[in-house]
């Protein structure tokens, strides 16, 4: 006796349905993609009044330093407040991109996405560490150093 295959196929408009919401998947939540920036090319931008930075690390972690002419917004800030730093973003010069940095680039990649979803151009350097291993100029903060 011979067995027959069965082929299964799903209903059209299952198949419609499933392709429908593909393209929504793809693209993420709907935000602009944030590009890399590499720590030279940041320093050579922000020297150029072509871009700003902002680190947005801990208040613990300035010890180490901060890019010379960033701005600083900490993570716990962002999420307490996220209208207070969307008017911090929308405070910023328009016609300059936003550079993101943290301590390895997570933070700095969700800051900047944020920026980006507010109509701004973002790029994320990825970490402090990076900025210093580069060479590039440190500062140290005051301690009464505040957000924004």
């Amino acid at each position: 006796m011979r067995m027959r295959h069965h082929r299964s196929y799903l209903p059209v408009p299952i198949l419609l349905l499933t392709l429908s919401f593909a393209p929504m998947a793809l693209a993420g939540e709907g935000a602009p993609p944030v590009a890399a920036i590499t720590p030279a090319d940041a320093a050579a931008q922000a020297n150029a009044g072509d871009a700003v930075l902002v680190d947005v690390r801990e208040r613990n972690e300035l010890d180490a330093g901060m890019a010379q002419g960033a701005r600083w917004y900490p993570t716990s800030s962002i999420k307490s407040d996220p209208e207070a730093y969307r008017k911090f973003i929308a405070s910023l010069p328009a016609d300059r991109t936003i550079v993101f940095y943290c301590a390895s680039g997570v933070r700095s990649g969700k800051a900047a996405e944020i920026a980006a979803e507010e109509g701004r151009t973002a790029a994320n350097l990825g970490g402090f560490k990076d900025w210093k291993s580069a060479g590039l100029p440190v500062t140290t903060p005051a301690k009464t150093l505040s957000p924004g």
